[in-house]
């Protein structure tokens, strides 16, 4: 263990344990987490990427963990206790149980010390992948195409008792996760963190984070290793060599769940019940993984070499974890959280990168489905229900062809509502008119959603499409669609009152959307159970949409807001609200953003701008098309000409394969000493978000208009009719309701613009200048929902600055820096 004197005192004196020398900003947001957590408060805080944001989290919450399980008793029969019993008796008794408790963790702690010695988990080698047995005969080949016998309305078919697990599965798992009665020495964790993260890239930074950090022990006289567990789904942590390559998440969790449930298959990496080498294994696992901060790779790698499943292995360790890393999907959803026996009460949940949490909640809860889609999942039942009707049982022939039809009044539904030209863009549609003058409300969808879930259909019938895939007639089909299917049932099954399922209509697709509304109610188990929540991100502003949609029934004393400053001097930021060039004034509005004359300026003083800016510069479009005509305007008046004359040029494309060489090439002609260039990118695309251009990559940073998201989109319509009828509802008036849907919209806007311009500062010696180009830039309403570190460098606040004086503050900003 290393000293831990050094760097780990804040303005109040507490240690937080940082692994480098803490700047003021980092202490204030450390300071800020460790009283939301400690106050039961909920957090939004801004740290912009750069300024150390991960460790800071991580730094405060473990700071105050430790000190919470050191000053805790561990009253592990508290239950039991008699009332009659004299006080001297209870505390005597519980002070018992506290020495024993200490005594037992730091007996483990000595356990992972003796493990660490002898195990490198990084270094695991993984096993050789197995030889393919040689090829089965075609008949008994499709037997793994047909499922389990279904009989949806017995009782006594204990295959279908539950629909995730095998009951010799769910007797494991309550072993693995339930209460430990013959546990080795231990130190449960009364409270945990969780950290959730969108991708697993960001997941696997964060434990690298993790990794450079150690805390005062909770324990006397003896060190304590941080206990860090790293959840993920098959996809990421399935070892089993053919289901491990299967193409999606759905497909791998259904066939991981088919094989369990196989009577003449099995997986032999699943941990075997009533088997004391197995659970032996298991222990062996969740130790190992203790040893140090291990993440994702090093547990696939570890379930390799001891042969068992680390999907579920890693939850041997739950109990006695401090920090869990999961996907937002394990956390956000309460069926999964249960799936993984999660118990979030008392804890303190962590949301990075929470600038979409809103949107993220949505789509989690929302489907759309298409005509053709219908059509191509009716085709694909057909040919599975032809090719296979000789050995299905009744149960499933059935159900199938309930699904078919089901499948087909959808679709009829779809194509004559479009053809007589009945429905609008947005226009709710309520779910019985669905079925209305048909035979399709004879079938019980919720049996038939039920039947999806429980057969694993979906999975077998892409299985089978899989096979066949060399097939043009059937090429392609269904392969995603059956899941689709799936989840939309339930959602018509089980709409939530939050919800609306409404109409679609983009260029020839007509689309059944349904769409969660109001994600706070979905969002609320996780605030009531936990002990705190915070959410964080580089770019949070403006943040009154977190109060008002995820958090409207929080008094505001117990949200506790915090907007961190960048860690950069001063003077290597400067930001310019740009209203007009040469007396043309710059409004990229809807209305107004094809105006020749206003582009061709446009380009003019982008031109001024690059000629007195070295290295590279990125420029961001509302969206690819509106970049599609400017490009075409700046061709056919020689602009594009002037403009390659001073830097290359590099256009970000729509085909995502494409990104990454455009990126390349982009960055190494800034590297070199005789060229650079220029970037056109699109807010909200690949370049937007989750990419870092710093130093030379971005030493300026344009910003061309607003980018408002389509206000005609059957989505946002429907958005917008939720805030104005909630308002009215909660007693606003008609007025307020539009203020309010008006404002939602442009914080959707004004999150994105944050977004895009907050990819140039990445570190404290970086430097760059914004420049936001729409005269609506200038007012005060706009430049308020930028974010704070932004804001508070704006060099004219309620107005844009004078043309002129930005090419010259331009050039004294780069000439400043060239001498320094």
């Amino acid at each position: 263990m290393g000293n831990l004197e050094a760097n780990d005192v804040g303005n109040n004196s507490r240690k937080y344990n940082h692994p480098f020398e803490p700047y003021d900003i980092q202490i204030q947001l450390m300071d800020a987490i460790y009283d939301a957590i400690d106050n039961y408060k909920i957090g939004l805080f801004e740290s912009p990427t750069g300024t150390g944001k991960t460790l800071s989290l991580i730094c405060s919450s473990m700071t105050w963990l430790r000190e919470y399980k050191k000053n805790s008793t561990f009253r592990e029969t508290e239950d039991s206790e008699s009332e009659d019993e004299p006080e001297w008796v209870k505390q005597a008794y519980q002070k018992t149980i506290a020495n024993r408790t200490k005594v037992r963790a730091q007996e483990y702690e000595r356990l992972l010390d003796d493990l660490s010695e002898n195990y490198d988990v990084s270094k695991v080698s993984v096993l050789p992948e197995k030889k393919v047995k040689r090829q089965k005969p075609e008949q008994e080949q499709d037997e793994n195409f047909i499922p389990a016998d279904y009989y949806s309305d017995s009782e006594l078919d204990s295959k279908y008792e539950n629909d995730k697990l095998t009951s010799e599965i769910n007797e494991l798992l309550s072993r693995v996760d339930g209460p430990k009665e013959t546990v080795e020495p231990v130190n449960d964790c009364p409270v945990k963190i969780f950290f959730s993260s969108r991708t697993h890239s960001q997941l696997s930074q964060f434990s690298h984070q993790l990794n450079m950090t150690e805390f005062e022990s909770s324990l006397d006289n003896i060190p304590e290793r941080i206990k860090f567990s790293p959840l993920a789904s098959r996809k990421q942590l399935c070892i089993h060599p053919k289901i491990s390559k299967l193409s999606n998440v759905s497909s791998i969790n259904d066939a991981c769940i088919d094989l369990q449930q196989s009577s003449k298959n099995s997986c032999e990496y699943i941990p075997k019940l009533h088997n004391t080498q197995s659970e032996e294994i298991v222990k062996k696992f969740s130790d190992l993984s203790f040893t140090k901060i291990h993440d994702i790779e090093d547990l696939g790698k570890l379930g390799n070499k001891l042969k068992i499943c680390p999907y579920y292995s890693v939850r041997k360790g739950i109990d006695v974890t401090e920090i869990i890393a999961l996907p937002y999907q394990m956390l956000l959803q309460d069926s999964t959280r249960s799936a993984l026996n999660l118990n979030i009460d008392d804890s303190i949940i962590i949301i990075d990168e929470a600038h979409n949490l809103l949107d993220v909640i949505s789509s989690i809860y929302s489907v759309s489905i298409t005509s053709n889609e219908l059509s191509d999942i009716t085709k694909s039942l057909k040919f599975y229900l032809n090719k296979f009707i000789k050995r299905l049982n009744s149960g499933n022939r059935i159900n199938i062809m309930k699904l078919i039809k089901l499948c087909q009044v959808l679709e009829k539904f779809i194509s004559s509502n479009s053809k007589d030209g009945k429905i609008k863009h947005g226009d709710e549609i309520i779910t019985s008119d669905i079925f209305e003058g048909t035979t399709g409300d004879l079938v019980n969808i919720h049996k038939i959603e039920q039947f999806l879930n429980k057969s694993k259909i979906a999975y077998k019938i892409e299985s089978y499409m899989q096979k066949l895939n060399d097939s043009e007639s059937i090429k392609n089909r269904s392969n995603p669609l059956l899941f689709k299917i799936t989840k939309f049932l339930k959602c018509l099954t089980n709409p939530s009152k939050e919800g609306k399922f409404f109409w679609d209509k983009t260029n020839d697709s007509v689309s059944i959307n349904y769409m969660l509304l109001d994600p706070s109610e979905i969002f609320r188990d996780i605030v009531k159970r936990a002990r705190c929540v915070l959410l964080c991100g580089g770019t949070m502003e403006p943040m009154n949409d977190y109060t008002n949609y995820l958090f409207p029934y929080i008094p505001p004393e117990q949200i506790k807001k915090f907007s961190c400053g960048h860690i950069i001097p001063q003077e290597n930021l400067e930001v310019f609200p740009i209203g007009n060039y040469n007396d043309i004034s710059f409004e990229f509005s809807f209305d107004k953003r094809n105006n020749s004359k206003m582009i061709i300026e446009l380009g003019h003083a982008i031109l001024n701008i690059i000629e007195s800016t070295p290295d590279g510069i990125v420029i961001f479009f509302p969206s690819y098309k509106y970049l599609n005509v400017v490009m075409n305007v700046w061709r056919q008046n020689k602009i594009i000409e002037s403009l390659t004359k001073v830097k290359a040029i590099f256009q970000e494309p729509e085909d995502s394969s494409k990104v990454e060489k455009v990126l390349n090439d982009y960055s190494s002609t800034n590297k070199s000493e005789k060229h650079s260039a220029l970037l056109l990118s699109v807010v909200g695309g690949k370049m937007s978000e989750g990419i870092n251009f710093s130093d030379e990559l971005a030493r300026g940073v344009i910003m061309i208009g607003l980018p408002f998201p389509n206000i005609f989109s059957a989505e946002l319509i429907a958005k917008r009719k939720f805030i104005e009828e909630s308002t009215i509802a909660k007693g606003g008036t008609k007025s307020q309701a539009m203020v309010n849907a008006k404002n939602f919209y442009e914080n959707i806007c004004m999150r994105a613009v944050n977004q895009s311009i907050g990819r140039s500062i990445r570190h404290k010696n970086d430097y760059s200048i914004i420049y936001l180009f729409d005269q609506r830039y200038g007012s005060d309403k706009i430049q308020d929902k930028l974010s704070g570190w932004v804001k508070q460098k704006l060099f004219t606040r309620g107005r844009c600055t004078d043309f002129n004086q930005v090419i010259k503050e331009t050039q004294d900003f780069f000439r400043q820096k060239l001498l320094g």
